[in-house]
C-alpha cells in the first residue's frame, strides 16, 4: 500500500488541527529518519512522496496515541 504523504498531512490539518501533522511527525521522526525521511520534507511534502505500510502504521499508531483517533477506513479506501 502506498499513500501520499501530502494527502495525510492535508487530512490532519482539515480534520484535527493545523498542528496535528507536526505533532505526529515529530513524535515518530527517529523511526521515519531510519526509513529515509527528513523533517523538512515531511513538513513540506513533495506530491510524489509516499508512505509505505511501515510508515503508515507509525502514522496511525501515533495518531491514536496522541489524539485517540483511529484513521477512518472510508478515508483510507478513498485515498489508496
Amino acid at each position: 500500500m502506498k499513500i501520499k504523504v501530502v494527502t495525510l498531512k492535508a487530512w490532519c490539518n482539515k480534520n484535527i488541527t493545523p498542528l496535528a501533522w507536526q505533532r505526529i511527525i515529530i513524535k515518530v521522526l527517529p523511526q521515519l529518519r531510519e526509513r529515509g525521511f527528513e523533517l523538512e520534507e515531511l513538513e513540506n511534502p513533495d506530491p510524489n512522496r509516499y508512505f509505505e505500510d511501515a510508515e503508515f502504521k507509525l502514522f496511525v499508531e501515533t495518531l491514536n496515541t496522541i489524539y485517540n483517533i483511529t484513521f477512518p477506513k472510508e478515508v483510507l479506501d478513498r485515498i489508496q
